[in-house]
């Protein structure tokens, strides 16, 4: 599973089923945040990356806006951190643009 797959992925006319797929494009998004854990990241990146995908990102307890929220702030974060390699650094910024597109549905 790619961001690109994530991008393509389309809503049915049912409220019901609309946050279905918002899930369904979240746990896509989780996938590709897992990418992250490489061996060309450091650590603390990869750790911070996997805490914003699981406390924040899939955690259901949580109203979804606060959810998508709270994982972008974090992966911005990430963003800015200066030992992220630079590939690495457009992914995040692909996710958050894919997650301010889920948010902007969600409102």
């Amino acid at each position: 599973m790619n961001l690109k797959t994530a991008y393509t992925q389309r809503y049915v006319p049912t409220k019901g089923a609309v946050i279905m797929d918002i899930e369904t494009r979240l746990q896509q998004v989780a996938t590709v945040i897992n990418q992250i854990d490489d061996p060309k990241v450091p650590r603390n990146i990869r750790r911070q990356a996997k805490e914003a995908c699981d406390n924040w990102l899939l955690n259901k307890a949580k109203k979804i806006d606060v959810r998508i929220a709270m994982a972008q702030s974090k992966l911005e974060e990430l963003y800015e951190d200066p030992n992220i390699p630079p590939e690495f650094g457009t992914l995040i910024l692909m996710i958050n643009t894919e997650l301010e597109k889920i948010l902007t549905e969600v409102l």
